[in-house]
């Protein structure tokens, strides 16, 4: 089995482009959350862009809920609560029907039946192609990202970008970075916010600090508050190995924003924090937030023992650095 990229796999997302949408619905779940068999799965939607729901502010009156349409690729469950399953995405946690998403570990054979029942089904070599790459197998997922692109006509870029943001990211990680970067430029050309986030991510596996830090700083001047684009700049100012690019300050500055736009309990992001304060020389705030990322149970799961490793540096009063894809 090929083996991705340890704990960065999930920093950077497909999304669709469609426009969100709101609406009127029924209230959110409320009460005790069921710590269910559903809490710390990755799913993935069985169509583009379903529907999910969010807790309305108050100046909506008597709206209790909005809904948003989701563009990701897959999302960690962080709670379930009846039909509901709550997921976050772009830093807004909400809550979509279970039976519009797939486990990952049942998602290969799902697209897979549906291709079989529809082979110019392009949505479903995507997904599928993204359920293998989230399963450790980039060299599949990179088959059916081809498949996807041959299948989407070059006359419909804002479709096109979707395959070639997902494919750009799976071949960075394989090392191949001519062939990603190549992906990844198309891409940003259309203006597609993921793949400057991964063609940033790829500047980094490629040890590029220079470009890498240009296409977080880009993405964030278009979208101050998107989350991974913060999320990346924040680690990278934290823990790049050239100290050129390091900026403690500023790298606790940004992971705090992500924090607190994620309610301060999305591990990825906290574990990015407790790596800013680390390299601000502040090592007991860095141990409490690497403490509170290992509660989140999903990214305990995944990511936990190289989290308890950096748990270590930090105690040892000593801060974390990364290393490009050799």
């Amino acid at each position: 089995m090929d083996t991705p990229v340890s704990r960065r796999e999930a920093l950077a997302l497909a999304a669709t482009t469609a426009t969100a949408a709101l609406a009127h619905a029924a209230p959110v779940p409320k009460g005790k959350v069921d710590d269910s068999s559903w809490v710390g799965k990755t799913v993935l939607p069985k169509k583009p862009d379903p529907l999910a729901y969010y807790p309305a502010p108050p100046d909506f009156g008597d709206v209790t809920e909005l809904a948003r349409q989701l563009f990701g690729a897959s999302w960690e469950v962080k709670a379930e609560k009846g039909t509901r399953v709550e997921v976050v995405e772009d830093g807004l946690a909400s809550w979509v029907e279970k039976e519009l998403v797939v486990p990952l570990a049942e998602a290969t054979e799902f697209y897979t039946k549906a291709i079989r029942e529809n082979d110019q089904d392009a949505y479903s070599y995507n997904f599928r192609g993204w359920a293998k790459y989230l399963l450790g197998k980039p060299t599949d997922a990179i088959k059916d990202f081809d498949s996807f692109l041959a299948l989407v006509p070059v006359e419909f870029p804002i479709h096109r970008v979707v395959g070639l943001s997902n494919r750009g990211l799976v071949l960075a990680e394989t090392g191949k970075f001519d062939a990603a970067l190549a992906d990844l430029d198309e891409a940003v050309k259309f203006g597609h916010a993921i793949a400057q986030l991964n063609r940033g991510w790829a500047y980094e596996l490629k040890g590029d600090y220079r470009k890498a830090v240009e296409d977080y700083t880009n993405l964030l001047v278009g979208i101050p508050t998107h989350a991974l684009g913060l999320n990346n700049k924040a680690w990278l100012r934290a823990t790049c190995p050239e100290a050129a690019h390091r900026d403690g300050k500023e790298a606790v500055k940004l992971a705090k924003q992500v924090c607190e736009q994620t309610g301060n309990r999305e591990g990825m992001y906290l574990d990015t924090l407790a790596a800013a304060h680390a390299e601000a020389g502040e090592f007991a705030d860095a141990v409490k937030a690497q403490e509170r990322a290992l509660e989140d149970k999903g990214y305990a799961k995944k990511y936990g023992s190289d989290a308890q490793k950096r748990l270590q540096l930090y105690k040892d009063k000593k801060p974390y650095r990364s290393a490009p894809l050799k």
